[in-house]
C-alpha cells in the first residue's frame, strides 16, 4: 500500500486511487456513452470547477459527434461539507431535443445533480443522464441514477484530478483520500 501524503491547505491526504485506475474508468465510461449513443450525437454538460479534467480526458475517448457546454454548480464553497444549498450559474444554451450528458467529478450528496437535472428537464431535452468519475452512494441524499460511473467509494473526503479542498489540490494527477489524525 503506497503510504505518499500529500497537504492541501491544511490538511494531510494519501494516495487512494491510481493515474492509471482513473484512466481506465474514463474510458470504460466513454466505451458505455459510444456504444449507448451510437448514430447520434451528445452534449456533454461540465460542471465547473471539478469536472474539467475528468471532461477533458472523457471527451478524447468519445468517437461519436459530441458537444461541449459548461454549467458552474456550487454547493460546498469552502467547506469539506455540502451546504445542501446548490447555486447553479448558465450561460444561454440550447438543450431542445438533445441528449445531454451531465458530467460530474463526484456525486455524494446528489442535491447538486438534482437541482441540475429538474432545471434541464423544464427545457425539453431528448435525454438527460450523467457522467461520474466517482460516485459516493452512502451518503446520497437526493435520488439521482447515474448511469456512467467510474468508481464508486466510501463516504471519505477526496482531491486530486480536479477535486478540490478550498479550490486547491485539483492539480494533483491522482486521487487522494484524507488522512486519519494520528
Amino acid at each position: 500500500m503506497n503510504t505518499e501524503l500529500v497537504k492541501v491547505n491544511d490538511r494531510f491526504f494519501k494516495k487512494y486511487i491510481s493515474a492509471e485506475e482513473i484512466s481506465a474508468a474514463v474510458q470504460e465510461i466513454a466505451t458505455k456513452i459510444n456504444r449507448d449513443f451510437d448514430g447520434e450525437s451528445v452534449m456533454l454538460l461540465v460542471v465547473l470547477k471539478g469536472s474539467m479534467i475528468f471532461a477533458a480526458d472523457l471527451v478524447r475517448h468519445i468517437t461519436i459527434p459530441v458537444s461541449m457546454e459548461t454549467v458552474r454548480a456550487r454547493s460546498y464553497g469552502h467547506r469539506m461539507e455540502t451546504t445542501g444549498k446548490v447555486e447553479l450559474d448558465f450561460t444561454e444554451i440550447d438543450f431542445k431535443d438533445k441528449n445531454i450528458i451531465i458530467v460530474e467529478d463526484i456525486v455524494d450528496s446528489g442535491l447538486t445533480l438534482q437541482a441540475l437535472i429538474a432545471w434541464l428537464l423544464k427545457e425539453a431535452p431528448k435525454s438527460v443522464n450523467v457522467a461520474a468519475l466517482l460516485s459516493k452512494p452512502e451518503v446520497r441524499r437526493a435520488d439521482v441514477d447515474v448511469k456512467y460511473c467510474g468508481i464508486e467509494i466510501p463516504p471519505v473526503f477526496v482531491v486530486g484530478y480536479g477535486l478540490d479542498y478550498a479550490e486547491l489540490g485539483r492539480n494533483l494527477p491522482e486521487i487522494y483520500a484524507l488522512a486519519e489524525a494520528s
